[in-house]
């Protein structure tokens, strides 16, 4: 039984070399292939932020001016936009559309009543404060959620207004309007991730702007009485698509 002792250890020794070569072949192979998944999950989550977007959208204005009862108008407008940060981008727009209010132009015996066929363009900044947050796991409601923003800036408005003319001075009434000003806008919206292709991401937005104008003639009145202290302001509702490259 002595004897047969040593070759025993021997095929021991042998089997236990043979596993550990055939376990360190198994794990040296398998170590590119998780390295190469750990670096696309990375990739992934640290997906490059587009630079450039450009955008085609069209709504609704509310006209909030002297004129009243307040009417609404459609709008068409383009964008285009530039990503300072992935939470701050720059945004200009450019529009073309109406305000109304009051009566029909014309039509009317001494009520008020305007349309204003305008051109609007605006730069303003947009912050995305969600998109502070560390999003490493790429969270899909989090992606989403960084979409919300707030922004203002400054804008350049051009009318062309037609209004009811009043024989009232007091209404301080201007029939055939044309001349421009500046705008403050105040806006807040979200961008939401539709599609991808290559590099480049289609979003859905959805704004609404609150447009402080620096005149009170863009409904065609600027009337004389104590009460009307405050000028002219319009709003905006718009929904488009916005592609990021």
């Amino acid at each position: 039984m002595q004897i047969l002792k040593k070759p025993i250890i021997i095929k021991m020794n042998r089997f236990k070399t043979r596993l550990f070569t055939a376990l360190s072949f198994l794990l040296l192979g398998s170590a590119p292939l998780m390295a190469s998944a750990q670096e696309d999950e990375k990739k992934e989550s640290t997906e490059k932020q587009p630079a450039f977007g450009v955008s085609l959208n069209g709504g609704m204005t509310f006209a909030y001016t002297d004129v009243k009862p307040s009417g609404s108008s459609g709008l068409i407008g383009v964008g285009a936009q530039y990503y300072i940060m992935p939470f701050l981008s720059a945004n200009l727009d450019l529009q073309k559309g109406g305000m109304k209010a009051g009566e029909e132009v014309a039509a009317s015996n001494n009520e008020m009543g305007f349309t204003n066929s305008y051109f609007y363009g605006s730069l303003a900044l947009r912050f995305y404060p969600v998109a502070l947050v560390n999003n490493s796991n790429n969270n899909q409601a989090l992606k989403i959620l960084s979409g919300i923003y707030g922004g203002t800036g400054l804008g350049f408005l051009s009318n062309s207004v037609k209004a009811n003319s009043i024989s009232d001075a007091t209404y301080g009434s201007i029939p055939d309007f044309k001349g421009s000003n500046l705008v403050v806008p105040i806006q807040a919206g979200i961008t939401i991730p539709v599609a991808k292709v290559g590099t480049m991401r289609l979003d859905a937005n959805l704004d609404y702007r609150v447009n402080l104008c620096m005149s009170d003639k863009i409904d065609g009145y600027v009337p004389t009485v104590r009460a009307n202290e405050k000028n002219d302001a319009f709003n905006q509702l718009t929904v488009g698509l916005m592609l990021n490259f």
